[in-house]
C-alpha cells in the first residue's frame, strides 16, 4: 500500500519536537513537547500544555489512568505526569546503574514498564556520530527495582510488544535494524534475534515503532522522512514518504486511534504539529484504550 502525501493532515499548532505521541479514546492526542513539557491536542484541535517537566521529553507512553509516561532523555528520568501538570519520578537508574537516555517507554497488560535507554553516553550526538553498543532495555514490575534485561544495542529507540505478549521488539537505530526478545516466565528474556531485514536500507535508521492488528509492525524512519512496516513475513514495505519534510518532518513514532484506532499519528522530531492519515488496519490496542 501507498500513501499520497497529500492524504496526510495535521492536527495541533504550536509544538516543538512532538518526538512521542499517543491517541485517547476521547479523540484528544498527548505529546511530547520540546521545551520540558507536554501537549493535549482536543478533537477540536485546541492545543494546551501540562507539566514542569525539564529536560527534554522523549517518547510517551499512557498507563490505565491516562497518566503521561515519558522517556525525558534530557534529563535522565522517567516520569509519569498527570493532566493537571503534577509529576513523579518513576525511574533515574537501574542495576545500580545511572540510565542517562531514557528514550521510549512501553507499558503492557502485564503492568510490566519497558523502557528503552539508548546509549551510556550523556552526549546523545557524539554517541550518534560513534555508535558503540552500550544502549540496554530496562524492565520495571510492581515491588521491584528497575532491571536491565538487555544490553549490547547499537542506540536502543522504540519499544513494542506483540499481541500476544510473548516477545519484546527494540529499535537498534545504529545498527538499522529492529531486535526481539522472547520474554520467558520470569520477565527475563532470551537471546536477541533480528526481525525483518538485516538491514532496513540506507536511510533505514528505525526510530519508533508499533504493531497493527494484521500483526504489521510499523516504523518511523526519520532520516527518511518516510513510514512503512514490517509485516508477519518480515518484508519491508514503505508506506508513506515526503522527502522535503514539508509535512512529516523527521517522523519519530507512530501511534493509531480515531474510531477503531483506523487513524495513525505521527510524532516528530522537526514537526509543530501531530500529522495523521488513515490505515487499513486498526492498531493493536494499548492499556489506556477500550
Amino acid at each position: 500500500m501507498k500513501i499520497d502525501i497529500r492524504q496526510v493532515k495535521t492536527i495541533g499548532q504550536g509544538l516543538l519536537r512532538p518526538e512521542g505521541v499517543m491517541a485517547q479514546d476521547d479523540g484528544s492526542v498527548l505529546t511530547a513537547d520540546g521545551r520540558g513539557r507536554c501537549a493535549r491536542i482536543a478533537a477540536d484541535g485546541r492545543t494546551t500544555f501540562f507539566g514542569n517537566l525539564g529536560g527534554l521529553p522523549n517518547g510517551i507512553c499512557l498507563d490505565q489512568e491516562c497518566k503521561c509516561i515519558v522517556a525525558n532523555i534530557g534529563n535522565g528520568e522517567v516520569q509519569s505526569v498527570s493532566l493537571s501538570g503534577s509529576h513523579t519520578v518513576l525511574m533515574t537508574e537501574a542495576g545500580g546503574k545511572r540510565m542517562y537516555t531514557p528514550n521510549f517507554p512501553f507499558l503492557d497488560f502485564s503492568g510490566r514498564l519497558w523502557v528503552s535507554n539508548s546509549t551510556d553516553n550523556p552526549d546523545i550526538d557524539a554517541s550518534l556520530q560513534s555508535p558503540v553498543p552500550d544502549g540496554c532495555l530496562v524492565v520495571i514490575t510492581e515491588g521491584l527495582p528497575p532491571r536491565i534485561v538487555a544490553d549490547g544495542i547499537y542506540f536502543a529507540n522504540g519499544v513494542a510488544l506483540d499481541a500476544d505478549e510473548k516477545f519484546v521488539y527494540v529499535a537498534e537505530t545504529m545498527q538499522r535494524r529492529v531486535l526481539r526478545y522472547r520474554i520467558n516466565h520470569e520477565n527475563c528474556l532470551e537471546k536477541a534475534e533480528v526481525y525483518g531485514p538485516p538491514s532496513l536500507g540506507r536511510l533505514g535508521f528505525p526510530d519508533g515503532i508499533a504493531f497493527d492488528e494484521a500483526g504489521n509492525l510499523w516504523v518511523a524512519f526519520p532520516i527518511a522522512n518516510a513510514l512503512g512496516f514490517i509485516d508477519p513475513r518480515g518484508r519491508l514495505e514503505i508506506v508513506v514518504e515526503d522527502p522535503p519534510g514539508l509535512v512529516i518532518n523527521r517522523p519519530a513514532n507512530i501511534c493509531f486511534g480515531g474510531p477503531d484506532r483506523r487513524t495513525a499519528f505521527i510524532g516528530s522530531l522537526g514537526g509543530t504539529n501531530v500529522p495523521c492519515f488513515e490505515v487499513p488496519h486498526p492498531g493493536m490496542r494499548l492499556v489506556h484504550q477500550k
